[in-house]
């Protein structure tokens, strides 16, 4: 197994969607602050009334906002290429065969995506400061430790969307669908469907005040602060009912 993972780690590395992504989430990263700084100038230039650009930034913030503009799309559509990149590549027919079980495979991307999301939000994070270092003075404002306790939300909660993403693109290897999946949760637009969904379900249960957008993850990713207590059960949760589910049917599917 862990050599499985240590092949997997050198895929991960060498494929170009992975680098092509990571450079275009360090650039969108970097051009955050940047942008906020050229509209705030052309608006005032037309209206008096707009508030001044600050002149220094919460490196607290910064750090509980890893996943600035569309790099959670980014980190997203990176791990649905490299679930696929096997099955795509014919790999998976040269290894399948020498593990006692072939979801292995599976288990070993999901170990494989902790380096990988964790890269990407440190490259978030560190996109961000130099971009905002130039224009404003960074300053610590706040308490470190809950920003570092927010990035650790986000973290499960994102490791958690990639165990649903690994049934769709790994084990039912539809690839399309798991690109369209991780656009939808990236941008976090899949709130009309649940909402649309927490409707019906309140109707059938009478239940009051119910809201799906409480309990699935990626809606939890998109919070300013995910609740501590609500996103580590939510992230246990889909990971106990996703990643067994599409290791179980990567064993049933035939390797071709």
């Amino acid at each position: 197994m862990a050599n499985l993972i240590r092949m997997d780690l050198y895929r991960l590395v060498k494929s170009t969607s992975f680098r092509v992504c990571a450079i275009l989430a360090f650039v969108l990263a970097m051009s955050q602050t940047p942008l906020l700084w050229g509209l705030t100038m052309v608006t005032r230039m037309f209206s008096e009334e707009v508030s001044v650009f600050p002149k220094t930034a919460n490196l607290t913030e910064i750090i509980g906002n890893p996943l600035p503009f569309l790099n959670g799309m980014l980190v997203m559509l990176s791990a649905c290429s490299f679930f696929y990149a096997d099955v795509e590549n014919g790999y998976i027919k040269n290894i399948a065969g020498q593990m006692p079980k072939r979801g292995f495979t599976v288990l070993s991307k999901y170990f494989v995506m902790i380096p990988h999301n964790l890269f990407f939000m440190l490259v978030g994070v560190i996109g961000t400061l130099v971009g905002t270092v130039f224009l404003q003075q960074i300053v610590p404002g706040g308490n470190v430790f809950d920003s570092v306790v927010v990035f650790l939300m986000r973290f499960l909660l994102l490791q958690s969307i990639c165990t649903i993403l690994i049934l769709v693109t790994a084990a039912f290897r539809n690839k399309s669908l798991g690109t369209v999946l991780a656009v939808l949760f990236g941008m976090g637009l899949l709130g009309l469907v649940y909402a649309a969904l927490s409707s019906g379900i309140s109707q059938l249960l009478r239940l009051e005040n119910f809201s799906l957008n409480d309990y699935m993850p990626d809606q939890l990713l998109g919070l300013p602060n995910p609740p501590v207590v609500k996103s580590i059960l939510v992230s246990a949760v889909t990971t106990a009912i996703f990643l067994p589910v599409s290791i179980r049917v990567f064993d049933m599917r035939d390797v071709k």
